[in-house]
């Protein structure tokens, strides 16, 4: 369902069902029936990609009607004012107000021409050469960086360790782009073009190789029954789920409604280290937040009028959830089921990674795993997140860029 012209934003597993509906969970059930033909080595159209925390994005490459290389962020796609620097001067211009960002365009601007990019492309920004540190963790000595909430570590004797030792600059290439006019432009999955290789340049090949993940007979089978079970419960939950997106809102009455909470109850839950285990409890626990949420804001209205007609619809939604107990407990059941299939592929994923990955805690490094992965499919795009640790991690942790 995330099918975007420029890259900007891309959408859980389990969010889908809330974004569309019914569509949006069949949308789900269509991306883990291309990951089994994945898993299985099947013929499939589809590829995933690792998701790195690189920061920040960074569009680069060969601007069509110049045809001069140029750097800059997703401002570059602006409508009024695309911000497209070719020189140094172009990027303090654009981009002075935060001189972090200002000065790793400038490494970008200076290093990534060596690349011999064809095109434009968009990628993470992992390290600049200051950013680079030489550490030993947990016993063994690394190369680190900390572009975001993670900190990547590669073993210095590693052949990309090698790599690193080197370069002068990092970065994760995964979107081009097609088109004549860069604010127009199409985003394709996939970084494009082989690059020219470049001593100065670590340039991470973020494609994971499915190929060799595999399953035994008994996952094949636990999977695709979960498969089935979330099929069957997309048809029973259905026209709830469309309901729940006609009723959502951000503005007017529609913002006071329990649907416009769905999105930040989950993410609550992230922030408590809970999961959807007992969809009655889950229930109970949404109730209590979208109280918490929109009591206080109905307390603070100024009017007697305008309070009493927002603690209405207060009144009428909670009734909503009272009526609709048995759909929302349906609804919550999906998404745990949502959740739990996404997190078998996640755990299957997470061992192919050659980069170690930690957060930084008061006690020194606590490893974690990778940010996550993106499938592909037919030009469409979801991700694959554990939420529980590194959205819990982005919530919490300390970042190095902001």
């Amino acid at each position: 369902m995330a099918n975007v012209t420029q890259l900007k934003h891309l959408e859980h597993l389990e969010d889908e069902m809330l974004n569309y509906g019914v569509e949006g969970c069949k949308a789900a059930v269509g991306f883990l029936q291309e990951l089994r033909k994945m898993l299985g080595c099947d013929n499939s159209t589809g590829f995933m990609q690792t998701k790195w925390d690189g920061a920040p994005s960074v569009i680069c490459g060969t601007c069509p009607l110049t045809d001069n290389f140029f750097v800059g962020t997703k401002s570059v796609f602006n409508k009024d004012e695309p911000k497209i620097a070719y020189t140094e001067n172009a990027i303090d211009m654009y981009y002075g107000h935060s001189l972090d960002l200002a000065e790793k365009l400038k490494w970008a601007l200076r290093y990534f021409p060596s690349l011999g990019i064809k095109g434009v492309v968009q990628g993470d920004l992992l390290y600049t050469k200051p950013d680079l540190k030489t550490e030993t963790v947990h016993g063994e000595k690394l190369y680190t960086f900390k572009p975001n909430t993670i900190t990547y570590g590669i073993p210095t004797d590693h052949e990309i360790g090698k790599q690193v030792s080197t370069s002068q600059i990092g970065v994760v290439f995964h979107t081009h782009y097609r088109g004549e006019d860069i604010p127009t432009m199409q985003a394709i999955a996939g970084a494009g073009e082989k690059f020219t290789q470049s001593s100065t340049v670590l340039n991470v090949n973020n494609d994971t190789p499915m190929d060799k993940v595999g399953l035994s007979h008994t996952e094949e089978v636990r999977f695709d029954n979960m498969v089935k079970a979330i099929e069957r419960d997309c048809k029973i939950s259905g026209d709830f789920l469309d309901e729940l997106v006609l009723l959502k809102g951000s503005t007017g009455d529609a913002k006071w409604h329990v649907s416009s909470y769905l999105k930040q109850f989950f993410n609550d839950q992230i922030k408590k280290q809970r999961t959807i285990s007992n969809p009655t409890q889950a229930l109970e626990d949404l109730t209590n937040f979208y109280h918490s949420k929109v009591k206080p804001a109905a307390d603070k209205l100024k009017q007697p009028t305008t309070q009493a007609a927002k603690k209405k619809l207060i009144y009428d939604s909670e009734n909503y959830l009272m009526n609709n107990a048995d759909k929302f407990k349906a609804m919550l059941n999906l998404y745990k089921q949502l959740q739990e299939i996404k997190q078998f592929v996640i755990d299957k994923l997470d061992h192919l990674e050659k980069f170690r990955t930690y957060v930084q805690t008061d006690k020194g490094y606590k490893a974690t795993g990778p940010e996550g992965y993106v499938l592909h499919k037919d030009g469409d795009m979801i991700k694959f997140v554990n939420r529980l640790e590194f959205s819990y991690n982005n919530f919490t942790v300390a970042k190095a860029w902001r």
